[in-house]
């Protein structure tokens, strides 16, 4: 059911303003094209943006303004455009996503795809399986019907199966397959239709034999999964007259859809949601999620350092990133892999990147994993830096000075953590020359005592590591 947003747009409205299409100006991931006008229009059925039959399921993130490297490449044509008219698709199933570039030429067609797509991503994802399914089948079909006349022939049906792991050993094959279906010449959407469900549940003839469909009703199941049901009962069955004839066979193909189908996983997803008192311990009793070399897009020899990459592994759900720090051009420290051929990025992109990302998918703290090598005046600099561009976020005194345990993610929500070795402070901190440490990083620390770690369950102390110079 498509409904009026809480002040905002009537969506069946801004969904047919998608269904009709927008003219907006692309910007292209390669640098040989220049910007142009494209035609964009969203064609529903198969949930599918058409410029580039690009699937809305795909969509990870819409980001208003010009933060992508498809503006900077035509950076004259990019300042000539007002960035509340331009928005970034980031969409893919790899790590690494892809990026659709456009400018609008009215504030109307923003909203018009800005807000549809949040709705259609949403609604998406959450559509039912047998739902799901249909678009699946929908964009198949509309990949062979170029002509768009709403059918296809056995040669195009021939051709896409091998796409999908099924092989068809000859056309004598495929064509006693169609023959079942009655099917007579072209091949239309409801023949394709029922030609998927016959070869999904060809090897599963012998259930139709045992399955009661009153008995299956009559156990203790779900509301969702009832739901399901009726969904598939109207998603498979195009003439509701016919129901009768088909009443067993349906319910039978309904049944082996929803054995195989997301509404008949093993977890609970209401296990997923975190409880609010079970994020009341000591942060070091959880497991963190964590990301090595966060900066890295490939290879730790040669890949590209990336601010996405940043971005995408706290999008993702990590709370521990790392920082690999060197010294930088300007006083301030550049990130890479050193002493590769990886490429580098700025320190304080870096820091704006995570400020912006940070708590955007959960309010539980992140660390900053630092691994500095860095001299001690670019050292000096990172920290201003921390504070200038988190400022109330970042964590920089204890949150309880008499505690005696270290304080749970409850307490330390949408605050940023800063993981680092410690110098020794007072007269020998200031008394360090530059110089003597332009070339060395901490790595060269002098071991000045031994850490002992209590178990808070045991009040059991364990060797932590040596407190470090």
């Amino acid at each position: 059911e498509v409904g009026v947003a809480a002040n905002g747009p009537d969506m069946a409205q801004v969904l047919q303003g998608l269904e009709t299409g927008s003219v907006l100006t692309l910007f292209y991931q390669k640098k040989s094209q220049r910007p142009e006008r494209r035609s964009f229009q969203v064609r529903l059925k198969s949930r599918q943006i058409v410029w580039s039959r690009m699937d809305i399921r795909e969509i990870k993130q819409i980001r208003p303004g010009k933060n992508s490297r498809d503006f900077e490449r035509y950076p004259e044509e990019a300042r000539k455009l007002d960035s509340t008219l331009c928005f970034v698709i980031l969409y893919g199933m790899d790590f690494r996503l892809k990026t659709l570039s456009v400018a609008a030429f009215c504030e109307d067609d923003v909203t018009l795809w800005v807000a549809g797509l949040n709705w259609l991503v949403r609604d998406t994802r959450q559509s039912p399986t047998p739902l799901q399914t249909e678009r699946w089948l929908r964009k198949q079909f509309d990949s062979m019907d170029r002509s768009r006349e709403g059918s296809i022939s056995p040669k195009d049906l021939k051709t896409m199966l091998p796409q999908v792991n099924y092989r068809v050993p000859n056309m004598r094959f495929l064509r006693d397959k169609l023959v079942d279906l009655e099917v007579c010449g072209d091949i239309t959407f409801s023949h394709f239709t029922q030609f998927y469900k016959n070869l999904m549940f060809d090897a599963q003839k012998s259930v139709r034999t045992y399955f009661n469909i009153h008995l299956f009703f009559n156990v203790n199941i779900p509301s969702s999964i009832k739901q399901c049901f009726a969904c598939l009962q109207l998603s498979l069955c195009n003439n509701p007259s016919k129901l009768h004839d088909i009443f067993l066979s349906l319910f039978v193909a309904q049944f082996l859809t929803f054995l195989f189908s997301k509404e008949n996983t093993l977890m609970d997803s209401k296990g997923e949601q975190v409880a609010p008192e079970e994020m009341t311990f000591p942060l070091s009793q959880y497991w963190i999620s964590s990301s090595h070399n966060t900066y890295l897009t490939g290879d730790q020899f040669s890949s590209e350092s990336s601010l996405e990459a940043y971005a995408r592994c706290l999008r993702m759900g990590c709370r521990c990133i790392e920082l690999d720090c060197w010294d930088g051009p300007d006083d301030l420290p550049i990130i890479y892999h050193g002493h590769t051929l990886t490429s580098k990025i700025k320190f304080l992109d870096v820091l704006h990147t995570i400020k912006e990302h940070a708590f955007a998918t959960s309010e539980y703290p992140v660390i900053l994993s630092i691994e500095d090598h860095c001299s001690i005046v670019q050292q000096r600099n990172m920290a201003s830096h921390f504070k200038k561009v988190f400022g109330d976020m970042l964590l920089t005194k204890p949150v309880d000075v008499n505690a005696d345990q270290l304080p749970s993610p409850a307490q330390l929500k949408k605050k940023i953590l800063i993981k680092h070795k410690k110098l020794v402070e007072g007269n020998l901190y200031e008394e360090v020359s530059t110089a003597s440490y332009s070339e060395n990083d901490l790595s060269n620390s002098i071991k000045n005592g031994i850490l002992y770690l209590e178990d808070p369950i045991d009040h059991v102390s364990y060797w932590g590591g040596g407190g470090a110079t």
